[in-house]
């Protein structure tokens, strides 16, 4: 049956324009069978109507996205309105990556507004988008991961470099470097406005490898084939990811990613475990560091670009599906349990558990 779908694109984010392309590769799939709207949240927090046939280029010209304002209410009749009009949906497709689009923020505003949408609920999307509070949850619960610092002008680093630096909050690979020394990792943070908002440091496995999978949820646990992007540099950059040879789609990559068995049954033990402690919501993408024979998990994105549809292409499971499967979950509405434990017996730490780990 066909559905009327929202899709949310764009954000007050540093991945705005990584966003637009996601939403709108989805909304031209789900447009087959379905009435789709554009809902495009501006870089300065305005909302607008967009027609779903816009291409990527018509959003460099800014005044053919700002003809239609909308109006946001949240309070009486609550939802979205073009000239004083409420505009009804049966869901919204979250297609924002990073920033108040995949930290909580744009959540807690669809929960405000009663309605239906994808992706991550709260919690799972401020755990996800905290690199120390994700570290501390999976560190807590048994899960290999690499040590974390958080930056502290004020406090030594725990061990020696080179580290990698990255924002606290954020994605995509924007404001992570390599830094030699602690002096300069003190200086980098406080020159930029990358960490206004905190920063981490981790230690720097110069010969690891990158190794990323997909997993769903619905109708019934499932993932995708591991991919390994091939680099030909340091990290795999934002550039690398998004910006060359047709974005994450057209990256270079092993998929799947040519690794022993061990390996693969390692990283699907953790990848189970990890969902019965953070279940999926839609499809997440488990980024893992491959090094020498240890594998570490690195974060979980929640909202991947392109929705990591391409990670299934080998698999015979069309984009239209997988994306028809996100809908489909977002209708059902399922609630997310947070005390329920896995067959392995782990559970959730709370959130305020998580914050007396962190002082």
């Amino acid at each position: 049956m066909s559905k009327n779908i929202a899709v949310i694109i764009g954000g007050p984010s540093s991945e705005h324009d990584i966003s637009i392309l996601t939403g709108l590769q989805s909304a031209r799939i789900l447009s087959k069978e379905n009435k789709i709207t554009i809902l495009y949240w501006s870089k300065d927090n305005n909302w607008y109507l967009l027609d779903p046939n816009l291409e990527s280029k018509d959003f460099l010209e800014n005044t053919k996205l700002m003809k239609k304002p909308l109006e946001l209410r949240v309070n009486g009749d609550s939802g979205f309105y073009f000239k004083k009009k409420k505009l009804n949906f049966d869901l919204f497709l979250n297609s924002c990556h990073g920033g108040p689009g995949e930290d909580g923020t744009l959540q807690s505003l669809l929960n405000l507004l009663k309605v239906k949408y994808t992706g991550p609920k709260v919690i799972s999307a401020q755990i996800c988008m905290d690199k120390y509070v994700f570290y501390t949850t999976m560190k807590e619960n048994g899960l290999p991961v690499i040590h974390k610092d958080l930056v502290n002008p004020n406090k030594k680093a725990s061990f020696d470099g080179p580290y990698i630096l990255k924002p606290r909050f954020g994605g995509s690979s924007i404001g992570v470097e390599v830094v030699n020394d602690y002096e300069t990792v003190l200086k980098i943070v406080e020159s930029s406005d990358l960490y206004t908002e905190g920063a981490v440091i981790e230690k720097y496995l110069e010969d690891s490898e990158d190794i990323l999978i997909g997993v769903k949820n619905y109708p019934k646990f499932s993932v995708s084939e591991i991919e390994k992007p091939i680099k030909n540099e340091t990290l795999f950059s934002y550039s690398k990811k998004y910006l060359e040879n047709g974005g994450l789609e057209g990256s270079e990559r092993e998929l799947p990613a040519n690794i022993n068995d061990d390996k693969n049954n390692k990283i699907m033990e953790y990848v189970e475990k990890i969902n019965s402690i953070i279940p999926t919501r839609g499809i997440f993408r488990y980024d893992f560091l491959v090094d020498k024979d240890d594998i570490y998990i690195n974060e979980i994105n929640t909202i991947p670009g392109s929705h990591a549809l391409y990670l299934w292409q080998n698999l015979n499971i069309s984009k239209y599906e997988l994306l028809s499967d996100i809908v489909e979950e977002a209708l059902s509405d399922e609630p997310i349990s947070w005390t329920t434990t896995g067959s392995d017996g782990l559970a959730l730490k709370s959130a305020k558990d998580i914050q007396s780990k962190l002082g």
